[in-house]
């Protein structure tokens, strides 16, 4: 299967079903996967949650740099008050 292959429906439905038959045959081990895939989500989360920070951080930093943002000014104002403190 090339890289530029996309499944089709029959296709992804053959392999989740595959998927499904090794899980149940207890070659993986279940509180295993469910614990990888808790730190998997934890680790999105916190990904995100720091990539976010960092997006408005920079955004707010920029807006900081103009001296009348229109539409936006008062609450950049608000804002360069607030982390002046």
């Amino acid at each position: 299967m090339g890289k530029n292959k996309k499944l089709n429906q029959k296709e992804l439905l053959e392999l989740g079903q595959k998927l499904e038959q090794f899980y149940n045959t207890g070659y993986v081990n279940k509180k295993q996967a469910l614990l990888f895939s808790l730190y998997k989500g934890v680790a999105t989360g916190f990904g995100v949650f720091i990539g976010g920070t960092i997006i408005i951080a920079l955004l707010i930093w920029v807006l900081s740099l103009f001296g009348q943002v229109p539409l936006v000014g008062h609450f950049v104002d608000r804002l360069n008050q607030t982390l002046q403190k």
